[in-house]
């Protein structure tokens, strides 16, 4: 069917995104940014079923971002049975959640790395990046100075 409005709607790609380094996959659910919806704004979905850890060094980036996790129980929005470790600053604060969170991370906040320590019950992982196209990612520390997700990850499209 086709209407007047079809413009509007979208269909995300689905992606899988993986190190280089040793090809363990970080991302594999729908994203879709600029290059379909006409804007700079960037979302990207998935399912995590067992743990993970990011390589993403400590960085900071001129864009407002959003993570979010959420359990997959649609009986109880609050069953969460996972963990995930998430650092803020450049003393590197840790954070523990054990429940439905969302991070906001306003431009220029360093952050990172995260991981996901258990998953016992798959959950949702949502991250939402705003007006960041062509921004650079910046290491916040001297060790990490050649880090470019661009160089690091395999991007393909399923």
């Amino acid at each position: 069917m086709s209407g007047k409005y079809d413009q509007y709607i979208f269909t995300p790609p689905h992606l899988r995104l993986s190190m280089k380094s040793d090809g363990s996959v970080f991302f594999d659910g729908l994203m879709c940014g600029h290059k379909l919806l006409g804007v700079d704004f960037t979302i990207g979905h998935q399912f995590v079923t067992k743990p993970f850890k990011g390589d993403n060094p400590c960085h900071t980036h001129p864009f407002q971002e959003f993570m979010a996790w959420f359990g997959s129980n649609p009986y109880d929005p609050n069953d969460f049975q996972a963990e995930i470790v998430f650092y803020f600053g450049e003393e590197m604060e840790k954070h523990v959640f054990t429940r439905p969170t969302i991070i906001s991370l306003p431009p220029n906040l360093p952050h990172h790395p995260f991981e996901i320590t258990r998953v016992d019950s798959p959950i949702i992982q949502i991250e939402v990046m705003i007006g960041h196209k062509d921004a650079p990612v910046t290491p916040v520390f001297e060790k990490d100075k050649d880090y470019s997700p661009l160089t690091m990850v395999n991007r393909e499209y399923l």
